[in-house]
This record gives structure tokens, C-alpha cells and sequence, in this order.
């Protein structure tokens, strides 16, 4: 673990090495705290003056993510908390069943229906709940992400090999040599605006591999505030971490 000094504030953070980044990222979870993703060559003291140069937009990430934590945004799976999906939040419902062998997740005028058994407790009760939900978000994404792929990928005059939804934990997408494209389920939760921008930019990487000027070039002809996007994408992040 790392840590630099920013005014009254120590700032620690642990550092991700990787061959294949161009560029450092930043990125404050919850549960672990800051991590900063590095190129492999960078040397410390240079992460480190990075790292400074954005102590202002970490610390206040850092009391976002204590005022989330009060305000309830890290959820107990009960009745009455708001899930996303589409940027659109739903109120969970929880019903308990005697004849529920398996728990389901549907979507009931308007809200979130989980059934589970009536004979599961405590961090059981939890766990179905979130598995439920986990299940509802996957199949979802299995079907609204294809949907916006093909719309852009007819834009763009590019279309993957294959889509793939994966259970990523660091990344929301990933485009391969061989032309498939991967995408984190999570992104489903995020609005439609966020979503469409994820889509693009996987897909213009089966144009221009590498974050080139000419890749950012392509992705702003189909999505001028791509920057804007690509911002909120960031920002969003954390809300989606709930859910593992």
C-alpha cells in the first residue's frame, strides 16, 4: 500500500500493474479502497505525482462513497430498496413462498418481485434475494445488449464474431484479435446513454485496436459527447459494485 499527504488528508492506495495499459486509471471501490492502474514501465514516484495531481477529485470521491454508504446505496436485499436498470430505478419486492423451491426475480407493474422460499433466514434470506436479482439483470443484458450492438455496429459498418456476457469485476467490456467483443452484465443497469457508449466504443476497437487519436475520432462521428458519457460511466462505477 501507497499513500501521499494532501493537506490534513493521507490519501493510501494500492497500485495495479498492467503490460497492456497505455494510461493510468484511477478507480474508488467501496470495499477496497483506491486503486490506481498503471502501465507497467511507470515508476512510483511518477504514480505518485499523479496520484497528487488528483487528490482533490479522490477525496471527493471518497466522502461520495461515505455519503452512499449512509444514504443507503449499499443494500441489504429487503423489501423496498431501488434497483437500476436502464437508469431507471425499480422498488424490490420480496415474497416468501412455501411452494418456491427456486427463487426467481420478475418484473411486476413496475417493481421487482422476488419469490424464495419461506424456509431460508438470515444471510440465507440475502443471498437468494441477490442471486435472484444477479439472474434477472443476466438475462436482460443477454438480450438488450445484442439489440444495441447491431444498431451501432450498422453505423459503424462493423459487426463482432461474437458477443459474450461475462461477470467482469474491473472492466465493462473487452474486444479481442479474433473479433469478439465481451461485455460486463452490469452495464445494464446504467442508463441507456452509458450503455450506448460502452457499445461503441468495444465496437470501434474492431476498427482501431488501441486507444489512438484515431479510435477517439471514430467514437465521437457516432457519439459527440462521448466524453461527457465516458465521465458518467466513471462515476457510475460504484453504484454498480454492489452487486458484485
Amino acid at each position: 500500500m501507497h499513500c501521499i499527504k494532501y493537506g490534513n488528508k493521507t490519501i493510501s492506495f494500492k497500485i495495479e500493474r498492467s503490460n497492456r495499459r497505455k494510461t493510468v486509471g484511477i478507480h474508488i471501490d467501496p470495499r477496497k479502497g483506491v486503486a490506481v492502474r498503471s502501465p507497467q514501465l511507470l515508476s512510483i514516484g511518477e504514480i505518485e505525482e499523479i496520484v497528487r495531481k488528483k487528490a482533490r477529485w479522490i477525496t471527493d470521491k471518497q466522502e461520495a462513497v461515505r455519503n452512499d454508504s449512509q444514504l443507503g446505496l449499499f443494500k441489504e436485499f429487503v423489501s423496498g430498496e431501488a434497483f437500476s436498470y436502464l437508469g431507471r430505478q425499480y422498488r424490490l419486492k420480496v415474497i416468501k413462498s412455501a411452494s418456491e423451491k427456486n427463487k426467481k426475480c420478475q418484473l411486476i407493474n413496475g417493481r421487482l418481485v422476488v419469490t424464495i422460499n419461506k424456509h431460508l433466514n438470515g444471510n440465507r434470506i440475502k443471498g437468494a434475494v441477490k442471486n435472484a436479482l444477479v439472474r434477472w439483470y443476466l438475462v436482460r443484458a443477454q438480450k438488450k445488449i445484442p439489440e444495441r450492438v447491431k444498431l451501432y455496429g450498422k453505423l459503424i459498418g462493423k459487426r463482432p464474431k461474437r458477443i459474450e456476457i461475462k461477470n467482469h469485476k474491473k472492466r465493462w467490456g473487452s474486444c479481442s484479435s479474433d473479433g469478439t467483443i465481451r461485455f460486463n452484465w452490469k452495464i445494464v443497469t446504467s442508463p441507456v446513454t452509458i450503455l450506448d457508449y460502452v457499445i461503441v466504443h468495444e465496437l470501434c476497437h474492431l476498427i482501431h485496436p488501441h486507444h489512438s487519436n484515431r479510435f477517439w475520432e471514430k467514437v465521437q462521428t457516432i457519439l459527440p459527447d462521448y466524453g461527457k458519457r465516458r465521465n458518467r460511466l466513471r462515476e457510475y462505477s460504484l453504484q454498480v459494485s454492489i452487486l458484485g
